[in-house]
């Protein structure tokens, strides 16, 4: 039996100009989210609690859609718990922004602890000391952000907002360089 090679699935075109186009768009966006950082804190836990909102919802219906399935009093009450998170985020966006910057701070401490943890383990081999002062770094961040919170704490969670809107935004414009210098693809 012989197998033959077949040429492998072309990939969509990306339009370079509109890639390009809302990647600059993007970076202006992450700018202003940079130069407001409050606004961008309280967008964001806007745009968290809605998202929270729907998907308890969705969640609500697919259970009740579902309800012969096991598990379906659990799957309910994560519905309802999104639904009552997201309209928590919603009614006071500024409170729930400084709650993002806790969970942040909170993760930062558990990933700088794990990360000592791990150095400590690997301190003969070269480069353990990198580990170390992530773990340490990692750690005195989270001592910042509580001190700095509430308000210390809207500030980063914009600023987080902001380089990360700018992210999206220059690999968009990486995706439309690339595509402008790929070859077209011949129609047979």
């Amino acid at each position: 039996m012989t197998t033959t090679a077949r040429p492998p699935a072309a990939l969509p075109s990306l339009s370079p100009g509109w890639s390009i186009a809302l990647g600059v768009l993007l970076v202006a966006a992450g700018i202003l989210a940079l130069i407001v950082p409050v606004m961008a804190a309280v967008a964001a836990a806007l745009y968290v609690g809605w998202f929270a909102v729907i998907a308890g919802v969705i969640a609500i219906v697919v259970a009740i859609r579902t309800r012969s399935e096991p598990n379906f009093g659990w799957r309910v009450a994560v519905g309802v718990l999104y639904v009552a998170l997201g309209f928590l985020l919603v009614s006071n966006p500024v409170a729930g922004a400084a709650s993002l910057a806790l969970l942040v701070g909170a993760l930062m401490v558990g990933s700088g602890v794990v990360e000592i943890m791990l150095a400590l383990k690997l301190r003969p081999r070269a480069g353990w000391g990198w580990v170390m002062a992530n773990g340490i770094l990692s750690i005195g961040l989270a001592i910042l952000i509580a001190i700095g919170w509430p308000l210390g704490s809207l500030v980063l969670i914009g600023y987080l907002v902001g380089f990360q809107i700018i992210m999206c935004g220059v690999a968009r414009i990486a995706l439309g360089m690339a595509a402008k210098k790929a070859p077209t693809p011949e129609t047979p």
